[in-house]
């Protein structure tokens, strides 16, 4: 690949990034609003996702995580783990307060969550403790896009064919046309070229053998020429 069509690679893949990333983020929060009102009104919670009429590509469904365990109480957390003595010793810090390590904290929340109540279940003894300072906390529910292979390909496909409309971003064919952005780097390439080909004409010219060259290094920070 020259290096011009390197160049407009990168000038239509940004260009592409940025405007699919400025239409992403509210696209998704209107899915996702969208699907908790589908849920309350009719129970909906996985919708299809079609390119057109009778072509399905993918689903979207609303995930709504279980209650997970979170310490409510870490003093009263820290003081039950501390009652274990010698046993948890080493899970235990001891500073200005008494804490229980981050990585311990978290495998008994994980422990706890899998239960699905505030109790752990002493894998040494069987004994089940009602854990104090745990509670469980409800999680918010969030949006799942499930697009497999053959999804991603017929996109893919329909986008180079320019069949799809997106708001605010413009299909291959619409850059390809050109609009200010990609004249913009466009043209700023072209005065890069420019001054590539000054420069290796410089080069040529022995400009390394220069009074000033040296000089000139310094006020670029110290770097090499290329």
């Amino acid at each position: 690949m020259s290096l011009k069509d390197t160049a407009r690679t990168v000038a239509v893949l940004a260009t592409l990034h940025d405007a699919i990333g400025d239409q992403l983020k509210p696209a998704k929060k209107e899915l996702e609003a969208g699907l908790k009102a589908a849920k309350e009104e009719t129970g909906t919670q996985k919708i299809a996702v079609s390119l057109d009429e009778g072509r399905e590509v993918g689903t979207v469904s609303l995930v709504q995580p279980k209650p997970a365990a979170a310490v409510a109480d870490p003093d009263a957390f820290a003081a039950w783990v501390v009652s274990f003595g010698d046993r948890f010793a080493s899970e235990v810090e001891r500073k200005f307060v008494t804490s229980v390590k981050p990585g311990f904290q978290k495998k008994l929340l994980s422990e706890i969550t899998a239960a699905g109540t505030a109790e752990w279940a002493d894998p040494e003894t069987g004994v089940i403790h009602e854990v104090p300072g745990v509670t469980m906390q409800g999680r918010a529910a969030y949006t799942r896009l499930t697009v497999p292979d053959e999804g991603k390909a017929a996109i893919a496909e329909a986008w180079r064919a320019g069949a799809l409309a997106l708001p605010g971003v413009s299909n291959p064919a619409a850059i390809e046309a050109g609009g200010d952005n990609i004249e913009k780097l466009r043209a700023e390439l072209a005065e890069l070229r420019k001054r590539d080909a000054w420069l290796s004409a410089l080069e040529a010219a022995g400009v390394d053998n220069w009074e000033g060259y040296d000089h000139a290094r310094e006020l670029r920070g110290g770097g090499d020429e290329s």
